[in-house]
Parts: C-alpha cells; sequence; structure tokens
C-alpha cells in the first residue's frame, strides 16, 4: 500500500492521473486547494481518493463538466471529504460493485443527483451534507443493502432521500426543507430509523413494501407526516407533530403501528383507510378536526 499526493494546478498533478496510477489498496491523498479537472473515474477496487483536510480540497465543475467522481471498480473505492459544486449531472456516482465508502462530502449545486448509489450491493453513504441539487433526489439508492447514515440533505428539487433498492437503511439522518418528499422508499425491507425530516414540501415520509419505520421524528411537512402505501410495515416510537396534512396515513393491509406519537397534525392524527391493520400503544394530542379516523376494514385499535 502507497500514498500518492495530489496538489493543486498550475504545478501538481490532477487527481485523475494519481488515481489511474493507484493500485490496490493505495490512497490518493488530495491536499488543500481548488480542483477543476474533468470526471475522475475510479475503476481499480480498493482505491481511496481522500481529501487531506476535510472540505479543504474542493472539485469546482463551473456548470460545464459533468460530474466530479464516477465510480466503477468491483469493490472497496472510497471518496472522502470534498466539496464538491457546479457540475451539470451527478456530484458522485456509483455504478457498479459492492461495499463503496461515500464518506464526509460536502455537494452542493448539481443539476444532476447529489449522491447516486446506482447499482450495486452494501455501500456506506455517511456523514455527507447535500444541498440544492436540481436532479430527482439529494441522495438517490438504486443499490442493493447500503446504509445511508448520518447525511444531511436540505433544500433539493427531489426528495431528500430516494430508497429504489431492496433491504437499504437510512439511520441519523437530518432531511429537511427539500421542494418534495423528505424521504421517499418505493422498496421493500427499508429500514427507516432515528431520522429527523422536517419542512419538506411534498410529506415527510412515504413507505411502501414491509418496511420498518423506528424512531423518527418528523415534523412541519407540508402534506402528511408519514404514509404507508403497501402491506405489512411496521411503525414503531416515532414522532410525527404539525404536519399540515395526517400525522401517520395507513393506506393498505397488515400493518403494525405501536407507541408513536401524533400531536398537533391539521387533518386527523392518524388515519387508517387500509383493511386489518393493528394500532396500540399509540398517543394522540390535539390533532383537527380529530385524532383518528378509521375507514377501512377489520382494523384492531387499542
Amino acid at each position: 500500500m502507497s500514498t500518492i499526493s495530489v496538489f493543486p494546478s498550475p504545478t501538481g498533478t490532477p487527481i485523475a492521473n494519481a488515481v489511474a496510477q493507484a493500485v490496490a489498496g493505495d490512497i490518493v491523498l488530495v491536499h488543500d486547494g481548488t480542483y477543476t479537472e474533468p470526471t475522475v473515474s475510479i475503476s481499480v477496487s480498493n482505491v481511496k481518493v481522500v481529501a487531506k483536510n476535510e472540505g479543504k480540497a474542493v472539485r469546482e465543475g463551473f456548470n460545464v463538466v459533468a460530474s466530479a467522481f464516477i465510480v466503477t471498480a468491483a469493490t472497496g473505492a472510497e471518496i472522502n471529504g470534498f466539496v464538491i459544486r457546479n457540475y451539470t449531472a451527478d456530484g458522485i456516482e456509483v455504478t457498479n460493485g459492492s461495499n463503496h465508502r461515500i464518506i464526509g462530502n460536502t455537494i452542493n449545486n448539481t443539476l444532476g443527483i447529489g449522491i447516486s448509489v446506482n447499482l450495486g450491493t452494501g455501500h456506506l453513504v455517511w456523514r455527507n451534507k447535500v444541498q440544492n441539487i436540481g436532479g430527482f433526489a439529494g441522495i438517490y439508492v438504486g443499490s442493493a443493502s447500503s446504509w445511508i447514515a448520518q447525511n444531511v440533505t436540505y433544500n433539493n428539487t427531489g426528495p431528500g432521500i430516494l430508497l429504489n433498492g431492496a433491504n437499504n437503511a437510512a439511520v441519523g439522518n437530518v432531511v429537511s426543507e427539500n421542494d418534495s418528499y423528505g424521504i421517499l422508499s418505493s422498496a421493500v425491507n427499508s429500514f427507516i430509523y432515528g431520522n429527523t425530516v422536517m419542512l419538506n414540501t411534498t410529506s415527510g415520509v412515504v413507505a411502501a413494501t414491509s418496511n420498518v419505520l423506528l424512531r423518527n421524528l418528523v415534523e412541519k411537512n407540508t402534506g402528511n407526516g408519514i404514509s404507508i402505501t403497501d402491506a405489512n410495515g411496521f411503525l414503531g416510537g416515532n414522532d410525527s407533530d404539525e404536519n399540515t396534512q395526517t400525522g401517520i396515513s395507513i393506506t393498505s393491509n397488515f400493518n403494525s403501528l405501536e407507541f408513536n406519537e401524533m400531536e398537533f397534525n391539521q387533518n386527523f392524527g392518524l388515519t387508517i383507510s387500509g383493511n386489518e391493520n393493528t394500532a396500540f400503544g399509540n398517543r394522540f394530542i390535539g390533532n383537527q378536526p380529530t385524532q383518528i379516523s378509521i375507514t377501512g376494514l377489520d382494523n384492531n385499535l387499542f
């Protein structure tokens, strides 16, 4: 394993040149400065591209370069600690492989997606800040069995986080002020835990089949706080408060709701239009016009 140091122009080595020289296990260490070169592609497994000081190495696209980084390696690539801004496509795009790591980056003003883990499995997206993104999501997850943890995503045109692959987890993220959904899960078996989802314009959290939502704070969103649109979900210990529509809306069957809190929502605390759902131990305060509306059949509340 070796470290290949990179310095900014005019005398430094471009990041792309250093990445092309790297072999498995190498670290490309990028020193402070602004890097205006074309898209950097990481095609060799287990190569790490790391800013020497987090937030001090800047990838600048000037709204003419497509993407800052594209990962095509089979496994184990890492992009860590960059500021990425002003690209015409995605900030960081993972197109292949497994167990890639996207850590500690700040991504601003891309016309595509901020971070796209489009394919593969087992990726980690951790501690990134994604803002002012013009594409269809701040963070997009088409891969399977990936972890999206402790990111901040706000003021994006699309959903803050879009989970479109199976068996993914969104944990401990702050998702706010997006001009769409906060967290949208259109896939099966998503695990959505401990997120703060606030002030989004098209509902807070929307989840599909067999999703598990635990201990999320979902408040002050335009629309429903939490919407469950498919069967066999589990909601436990969530707070859904002060949303302009329903605190928790269930439009499907065989879901379980336990020990959630719904306060001061403007169109019921809980609505259930699906059938054979179970709800117990939930708390309701100050929802309008009433606390609960049930129109489905064979639902059990106690």
